[in-house]
């Protein structure tokens, strides 16, 4: 595998509050290499049939992906809307969709 591609994966955690009594959600980021594959037609039409946009696939070890539910690449930040274990293998599909609208105050 050619994982020649730096991406941060990004996990929510529980609800806090500050000093002022404003909710926030602190983030664990963790740097891992990926490799970057495209969209299969396939998939970018089942995907698009339930309202979501794959933008890029990410190939990465299993034992990296914690369930997390974003990732940065390249200075923007996207939504992990599926991943899938490869078959026979120790790495796992990430399916990548941009984040757009009201999701952004989530994200």
């Amino acid at each position: 595998m050619n994982r020649d591609t730096l991406v941060v994966l990004i996990k929510r955690g529980e609800s806090q509050t500050d000093v002022y009594g404003n909710a926030y959600y602190p983030e664990e980021r963790r740097e891992v290499f990926a490799q970057k594959k495209s969209v299969r037609q396939t998939e970018f039409f089942q995907a698009f049939a339930v309202g979501f946009k794959p933008e890029i696939v990410l190939e990465i070890y299993d034992f990296e992906y914690e369930n997390q539910e974003f990732c940065e690449l390249d200075g923007e930040r996207f939504s992990i809307y599926r991943s899938y274990p490869i078959k026979g293998t120790d790495r796992v599909e990430l399916y990548l969709t941009a984040i757009v609208g009201d999701t952004n105050a989530l994200a």
